[in-house]
């Protein structure tokens, strides 16, 4: 259970106010400065939220009350589990900067891999403010399957593109869309982040606008 030295001490690790927490974790600000004045305990939902909001950020809480800044590069998820928590990350990430570039070549495995996880995804993706999101998929694919996000046709041609989720300094590929032999692999790096967004970006300027209308 998190404590609330805990809590003050990881904010601080951050700089972070109530109000930075209560976004990154999607919890009320109020919530944060009960449990820090000892008049709330927080139920398994709300710490797990505070603690995967930290983690996103490279803060973890240790088991001796403590609290420490855990720098891991690559996080790697798997099945359909690691589906959910590949991304509760992104939208962890997302919550304090909200920009994503995803380039998916076809977005139709959302629809099929684990439905209600991309419910839930969707629903807290497009309740974020100023959420800035493109998606690239194939030039006559149709499936668009996320409203929150806007769409480009990329031209089809010989050359192999790697799909790819940019988000923070975040970088998300994705080896296999199926629900249980899912694999993701999510690196931090600022430098890694910034290429790949340009990359995006150049397809973005050259991609085309959908003939259709996003599906939802």
């Amino acid at each position: 259970m998190i404590t609330a030295a805990q809590l003050r001490a990881a904010r601080g690790l951050l700089d972070w106010t109530r109000s930075d927490l209560a976004k990154a974790a999607n919890i009320s600000p109020e919530t944060i400065k009960n449990i820090e004045h000892g008049t709330f305990r927080p139920q398994e939902n709300t710490a797990d939220a505070i603690i995967k909001a930290f983690a996103a950020h490279d803060v973890e809480f240790t088991k001796d009350d403590g609290v420490r800044r855990h720098k891991d590069p690559i996080k790697i998820f798997s099945g359909t589990e690691g589906f959910g928590e590949m991304l509760d990350h992104v939208l962890t990430v997302v919550r304090q900067n909200p920009i994503s570039r995803h380039l998916a070549l076809a977005d139709t495995y959302a629809l099929t891999a684990a439905p209600e996880t991309i419910r839930v995804f969707s629903d807290a993706m497009s309740k974020i403010p100023h959420l800035d999101a493109k998606c690239l998929v194939w030039e006559g694919d149709i499936n668009m399957p996320f409203a929150y996000c806007q769409y480009r046709w990329l031209k089809k041609s010989n050359v192999w593109v790697k799909p790819f989720y940019v988000y923070g300094n975040w970088v998300g590929f994705v080896m296999n869309t199926g629900a249980d032999s899912f694999m993701g692999v999510s690196i931090s790096s600022e430098l890694l982040a910034k290429d790949m967004r340009e990359q995006f970006d150049a397809l973005w300027n050259n991609a085309d606008m959908p003939k259709v209308s996003k599906s939802a």
